[in-house]
């Protein structure tokens, strides 16, 4: 997700300041995307900087100091407008802190009998994670929230497939380098089933 884009919605709604945005960020978005104050910050100054949005004035606050109001520019509306149309590209790519740790330990290290282990923490970690999103799923679904339900439904199929990659990253190594049932044809490797 794009934290300036979610800015961007906020502020379409209405102009303020960077507080009440951490607040409202918060109630729609945090359950999903747990935000910082200084990040909503960082990402107002790139904002303001691309012309996305603008200050106002400062808000009066009772017993408070004032508080710069941001609001949105046309530039601003244009790009909340095009990132909401367009679709999005999965980031599933080779580029992971984990593949790497892989790489690592196996071509540069040469140390693959220290894998498993990795493996066994790493399913460990997917494994807590998926307990933790079924709890926020069943949370969702007592609320009444079909939005979030799906969006957490989403997220436990992202991890059992974590699981499953998992599983065929250890069987893959342990037949040295093709899963058994595999077939090799004109080069390329058939897996079981016809995937």
């Amino acid at each position: 997700m794009s934290i300036k884009h979610a800015l961007l919605a906020l502020l379409a709604q209405e102009p303020t300041h960077g507080y009440e945005l951490k607040r409202r960020f918060d109630q729609t978005i945090g359950d999903l995307w747990p935000l910082q104050q200084p990040q909503i910050y960082n990402n107002l100054k790139l904002l303001e900087k691309a012309g996305q949005i603008e200050r106002g004035g400062r808000l009066l606050q009772k017993e408070q100091p004032r508080r710069k109001e941001f609001r949105l520019t046309e530039a601003g509306l244009h790009e909340l407008n095009s990132w909401l149309q367009s679709p999005t590209c999965s980031n599933r790519k080779l580029k992971d802190d984990f593949y790497l740790k892989l790489m690592t330990l196996v071509h540069v290290l040469e140390q693959p009998e220290k894998i498993d282990d990795l493996l066994w923490k790493q399913r460990d970690l997917h494994l807590q994670t998926l307990r933790e999103l079924e709890q926020a799923l069943s949370a969702a679904e007592e609320t009444g929230d079909p939005l979030m339900a799906a969006l957490l439904e989403g997220a436990i199929l992202h991890t059992e497939a974590d699981l499953r990659w998992l599983d065929r990253v250890e069987e893959r190594l342990a037949t040295g380098g093709k899963i058994a049932g595999d077939k090799i044809a004109d080069g390329k490797t058939i897996r079981r089933g016809g995937a």
